[in-house]
């Protein structure tokens, strides 16, 4: 099967679109919004992950979806680590606060991605959006991090120890 422009960008445009209605859908919020609240997840997420985990987020991505995970992503500037410890904090100051008075707002945005990319396996956007709505649903900063999934040093930062 060859390369179609012609046949590939408006499938991507549709698969985009149907991610922003469904998340629009489930927040309650316009469209507008949803893809506010999407690019600024996606980028705080992206801004807290090695260069290697966001690839691999990147690449199970949508096309158009993928474009947007990357816009404005300077690799250089990456950690070389991964750093979730202040993202469901950081998320609730930046998002809209429609949204953010969710206390299912991460939940929600998880359950989209998951039902998305259910073929997919799991990837570190998955996990920040569960320590994202573990955060809010316990509102207690020692339950900010699910011991079984992110209590590790690439998920916590480097250890003090080097």
């Amino acid at each position: 099967m060859r390369y179609s422009p012609v046949l590939t960008f408006p499938n991507a445009a549709q698969e985009a679109a149907v991610w922003i209605r469904e998340l629009s859908e489930l927040l309650g919020c316009e469209q507008s919004v949803a893809y506010e609240v999407l690019r600024i997840i996606l980028h705080a997420v992206r801004d807290r992950l090695s260069v290697d985990d966001n690839a691999k987020v990147g690449n199970d991505l949508p096309l158009l979806l993928r474009g947007l995970y990357f816009e404005a992503w300077d690799p250089m500037k990456s950690h070389g680590y991964d750093d979730l410890r202040d993202l469901p904090a950081s998320l609730l100051r930046v998002l809209p606060h429609t949204v953010a008075s969710d206390r299912d707002v991460f939940t929600k945005i998880l359950r989209l991605i998951e039902d998305r990319r259910r073929h997919m396996k799991s990837t570190k956007l998955d996990l920040a959006l569960k320590l994202c709505a573990t955060s809010v649903e316990n509102s207690d900063p020692a339950n900010l991090v699910p011991e079984n999934e992110l209590l590790s040093e690439t998920a916590l930062g480097p250890s003090h120890n080097h």
